[in-house]
């Protein structure tokens, strides 16, 4: 089945110097994924996973990947719960559950989910958390790989249509490019007083969500992993205690905006 989705949506892996390579393109972009990773001798990779369309995507991409390359490596679901929004967790659970049936040829470690403590607008807190939690999977599990979701801004124009640039990251921006944007080392290993030298691998950095929503009609994600991600960051009160998004936050309206609906597919 993987064989002819490949050829149905350009998926194309070919062998170069004992390495594959294989591209996921649309009119709104292209990611050559794993290009510019090159570590020796890995055996685990931990994904990122939010709940959200991007890191989901990733997923797919990373077990595509794996699966046409007949790859000995091993995935482990990595997903940080923020105590005052504690439900996506849920979310990103029902996720690993569909790619574990989807992908049966893969190996899943244990869900990692960890807790944390996140003061409103206080984005660094939330980072330092992931931080603290993969350093932890690196010295204790030997995980060197994390694969992130964070995909690109829209457009300024599209920004502006849309009314969002409150909450927009900087940093998110396709125009910012500090050589490190994509795949980047985190520390050096053996260095009294740095954090460990792990990878950090985010292929969705030059490609915004409307490549991320194209994607999904592509491969047919539409039906059954779309409704089971969460974008929405809204606390109780906006989401009736999380039975709905918020549609208020930005991340509502990145994903209204490229795909036409709300989590759940309001």
């Amino acid at each position: 089945m993987l064989n002819n989705v490949a050829k149905r949506i350009n998926l194309l892996p070919q062998k170069k110097e004992q390495e594959f390579k294989m591209i996921f393109a649309n009119e709104y972009g292209s990611v050559d994924f794993w290009k510019e990773v090159n570590i020796p001798n890995f055996k685990k990779v931990a994904v990122t996973l939010s709940a959200g369309t991007d890191s989901a995507l990733v997923l797919y991409m990373l077990c595509t990947y794996i699966t046409e390359n007949n790859l000995d490596i091993e995935i482990l679901p990595f997903t940080g719960v923020d105590t005052k929004r504690p439900m996506n967790h849920l979310n990103a659970s029902e996720i690993v559950d569909f790619f574990q049936e989807k992908f049966p040829n893969i190996t899943f470690l244990s869900h990692f989910i960890f807790w944390y403590e996140h003061t409103p607008r206080d984005s660094e807190m939330k980072r330092e958390a992931h931080r603290k939690e993969e350093r932890k999977l690196y010295n204790e599990e030997d995980v060197k790989l994390f694969c992130r979701g964070k995909s690109a801004n829209p457009p300024e124009d599209e920004a502006q249509k849309h009314n969002m640039f409150f909450d927009r990251e900087r940093e998110r921006d396709s125009d910012i490019d500090d050589g490190y944007k994509i795949f980047m080392r985190t520390g050096r290993e053996g260095k009294s007083g740095s954090e460990p030298g792990r990878w950090i691998y985010t292929p969705l950095a030059f490609v915004d969500k409307r490549f991320v929503a194209k994607c999904y009609k592509d491969y047919d994600l539409m039906e059954e992993l779309f409704p089971i991600t969460a974008s929405c960051i809204g606390y109780e009160k906006t989401t009736d205690y999380w039975t709905k998004p918020c549609k208020k936050c930005w991340w509502c309206k990145e994903k209204l905006w490229a795909f036409g609906m709300y989590d759940g597919g309001l």
